[in-house]
């Protein structure tokens, strides 16, 4: 038996599983099965906690050290033009935190800091302070963060209810205790400061239902009965701005704040976080039989990311993987799992199967403006039947 990482109630048994090996958000693979439950009290999915999990994060996450210019594809315009995913949160926090002149702003769980960075180039007047479970970053942080203004693996005593605002991106999706996680930011807000977290939203982005070391995958109702539990009253959830993604803004309150249970959502919340499940049980089996079926063809992957590395791990065994292939120029040209990342219209003459790596909710829409791909010869195999 489980207990929900945010309300603390009973779950029986897992709703979805699948053996080894379980995909991580940097895109490697741990040698655990992929579990998830379902709370059925506040309509939060989780998964178990991966193996060695401070040291997971302190020496081998490294996200985004790679490459100086490192980052993810938020959107393409319909000229061509690309927008990244920092200068987007960027725009979206600016917003909706509306911090006044000489705010001090901390980024918990900073990383390299690559969106807090692009804030101050905007915002040059505010304070700003950066917090990591990890010394990776320190390097990205020279120059720009004034010494006294960094902090690793805990937070100075000296900072505690000192932050006009604090935000976390993408950050909370990873801790074993979410609700312990928000109230130590709050420990280091003033009253009435500001929190700003970005997680990722399951329901409009069911493959984090299959991310390991996304431990938590939060649905509205169970994002804020977290938010109350952890001691804010909450100010917006926008879920639009950033597709796929929920932007929470809360403040720190004064008293303790009761979590409300809105019964007909927390209902709505489990019923999505089964049908995901559900999906994933059967695109396993769907993978599985497509594999065996295209034993020793030449295929390749559409998609880079989660996705496409998702189907990696159920397909490697058995077809003969050629490429991956993606939009985003900073992966091409690149190896992931050992195999090259080509530009969509570099595909090989001879594939003969194209696995889609792309969120179900989108990828008919995004590989039918792609008329390269639909050539014949070329079978295309979709994570549904």
């Amino acid at each position: 038996m489980k207990h929900c990482r945010i309300c603390g109630g009973a779950i029986e048994a897992p709703a979805y599983e699948t053996p080894a090996p379980a995909l991580t958000s940097i895109m490697t693979f741990l040698d655990i099965p992929t579990r998830v439950f379902i709370c059925e009290s506040c309509g939060h999915a989780q998964c178990d906690d991966i193996p060695d999990i401070q040291e997971f994060y302190d020496t081998g996450y490294r996200i985004s050290l790679n490459s100086d210019g490192h980052d993810q594809i938020f959107a393409v315009k319909p000229d061509g033009a690309v927008i990244y995913r920092t200068d987007h949160q960027t725009d979206i926090s600016l917003r909706l935190l509306d911090l006044p002149t000489g705010a001090t702003l901390l980024d918990y769980g900073a990383a390299k800091a690559d969106t807090l960075r692009k804030m101050t180039a905007a915002r040059p007047d505010l304070k700003v302070h950066v917090f990591d479970v990890s010394a990776d970053y320190q390097e990205a942080w020279q120059g720009w963060v004034p010494p006294e203004a960094q902090a690793i693996y805990s937070a100075p005593e000296s900072w505690k209810g000192t932050f006009d605002a604090a935000m976390s991106h993408f950050v909370i999706e990873h801790v074993a205790d979410p609700v312990g996680f928000i109230r130590d930011i709050g420990a280091l807000l003033r009253p009435g400061g500001l929190l700003l977290l970005s997680l990722p939203n399951v329901s409009a982005n069911p493959g984090d239902m299959t991310v390991a070391d996304h431990l938590s995958h939060f649905s509205d109702s169970s994002l804020r009965y977290a938010l109350a539990a952890g001691g804010f009253t909450l100010r917006t959830i926008d879920d639009t701005s950033f597709p796929g993604a929920f932007f929470a803004v809360a403040e720190k309150s004064a008293v303790p704040v009761k979590p409300y249970q809105d019964h007909e959502a927390v209902a709505a919340a489990v019923a999505r976080a089964h049908e995901i499940c559900d999906f994933w049980t059967k695109a396993t089996l769907h993978l599985d039989d497509a594999a065996r079926r295209l034993s020793g063809k030449r295929a390749a992957i559409y998609g880079a990311g989660a996705y496409g590395s998702w189907i990696c791990s159920r397909i490697g065994k058995h077809v003969e993987l050629t490429a991956f292939l993606d939009q985003n120029p900073g992966l091409q040209n690149k190896e992931h799992f050992g195999y090259p990342v080509i530009a969509p219209t570099a595909i090989a003459e001879d594939a003969e199967a194209l696995f889609i790596g792309l969120n179900p909710l989108k990828a008919r829409a995004a590989i039918a403006n792609m008329p390269y791909l639909q050539k014949s010869g070329l079978e295309l195999l979709w994570l549904e039947a």
